[in-house]
């Protein structure tokens, strides 16, 4: 569970003890133990499932911004439409190694960024440009969709990109596990959950190429 940059010396502290996270469902678990990065490890003392309405200007100040407004332009680029309250305590270096409980780590996703980059590459002068973790999949400078690695600290792997009402229903059908709407960009962006298991990837394929042409100059698409 990843924290923006400015937050991580107050939680390092331990002045920071709460996280706001919209998740489609909780990405921790009560007592486990986690990786952050540039923080150390934190320990998750509860879950708290909350409402819009209950993200008050001392909750924001509490969860280390200035306040609701501040909070929700980083918490609104999540995935997931569920609003948790995440209360937690940093753990010392020396305190985490003796644990046992196994630490978290992030998804690399290697293997589905080789598979995301081969089918962008198929299509007339696009590209997946690196960015930190993630991929920008562009073509003639316009982007058409994401490749995202824990993004926010969901500990998935995902593609999202630009859609449509048909595309809803299309990739419901072909891999009703591994969609998902985007937070941001609702009917005009779809998603895929590119881990977990029977993944069928003509859907990713059909996905990105629909996304393509919505977005290609017509040359590119007549070629």
């Amino acid at each position: 569970m990843d924290f923006t940059a400015r937050l991580r010396p107050g939680v390092q502290r331990g002045d920071i003890t709460c996280s706001v996270r919209i998740w489609q469902s909780p990405r921790v678990k009560v007592g486990n133990r986690y990786a952050s990065t540039g923080v150390g490890h934190i320990e998750i003392d509860s879950i708290q499932r909350i409402e819009w309405s209950d993200i008050t200007p001392e909750l924001a100040r509490e969860s280390g911004f200035s306040g609701v407004v501040d909070l929700l332009k980083i918490a609104r680029h999540g995935s997931g439409a569920n609003v948790y309250l995440v209360r937690f305590h940093r753990v010392a270096a020396s305190t985490a190694k003796k644990n046992r409980t196994p630490v978290r780590k992030a998804p690399t996703g290697n293997l589905q960024r080789k598979r995301i980059a081969k089918i962008v590459k198929a299509l007339p002068e696009a590209e997946a440009k690196p960015l930190g973790r993630h991929a920008s999949l562009e073509v003639s400078g316009k982007r058409f969709g994401w490749f995202l690695v824990d993004h926010h600290g969901d500990g998935r792997v995902a593609i999202n990109c630009k859609g449509s009402a048909e595309m809803h229903d299309i990739l419901k059908q072909l891999a009703p596990d591994h969609f998902h709407v985007p937070k941001y960009g609702s009917k005009a962006w779809v998603g895929l959950w590119l881990d977990g298991s029977k993944l069928d990837w003509h859907a990713a394929e059909l996905a990105l190429k629909a996304a393509y042409e919505k977005t290609a100059p017509k040359k590119l698409l007549r070629s």
